[in-house]
């Protein structure tokens, strides 16, 4: 990711985030919201997400009446309903789709950032992971998918940039992956992912 490792060494840092078990979504994005650690309830409840009621990040700001607008996985809308000022989530269960949850939310992106209404940006792409775990993460497809996910942030990164304002943006995988594909355990593999 040329475009990225580029940013991140003149203008950020880039270092990796320790992932704890179980590294599936649903714990994952409790765990980078809230700080908590994840139970093994949480694999189960990936399947059938309830609203997480705990602090997070997502309440303070609700709270101090940021607006948030969120686009991908939409896990995000069964932890956090009506805290999004505009939203769309998909189905993160199709691990065969590579493709139409990403241009979803690659559509919303391009329009959030010609709107100045809002105060936070919440985007979870999926292709990367899903061809993990069809494919594994040696496939033919996933630098195409890291292309793309490189030009979008570069995108991303100019059009806040042209702003002139203070911004912080953060890149990070909610998990990382086996050398087979998939994630859920605790290899190294699979607990971390750069941030």
């Amino acid at each position: 990711m040329p475009l990225t490792s580029n940013i991140t060494s003149h203008h950020g840092c880039f270092n990796k985030i320790a992932a704890e078990t179980p590294t599936v979504t649903l714990p994952r994005i409790k765990a980078l919201t809230s700080g908590s650690v994840p139970q093994f309830i949480d694999l189960v409840l990936n399947l059938a997400s309830t609203e997480i009621l705990e602090d997070s990040l997502i309440h303070s700001a609700f709270s101090k009446n940021k607006r948030i607008v969120f686009y991908g996985d939409d896990t995000w809308l069964k932890l956090f309903p009506n805290f999004f000022a505009r939203y769309e989530g998909t189905n993160s269960f199709f691990v065969r789709d590579f493709k139409e949850v990403d241009d979803n939310v690659t559509r919303n992106v391009i329009d959030e950032l010609n709107k100045q209404d809002w105060d936070i940006m919440i985007l979870h792409y999926l292709g990367l992971d899903h061809i993990g775990h069809v494919y594994g993460p040696y496939s033919s497809l996933v630098p195409k998918k890291l292309e793309e996910m490189d030009t979008i942030i570069y995108d991303i990164y100019t059009k806040m940039m042209s702003r002139n304002e203070k911004t912080l943006l953060l890149i990070t995988g909610d998990h990382g992956m086996k050398d087979s594909g998939g994630h859920g355990g605790s290899t190294y593999s699979e607990t971390y992912a750069p941030y």
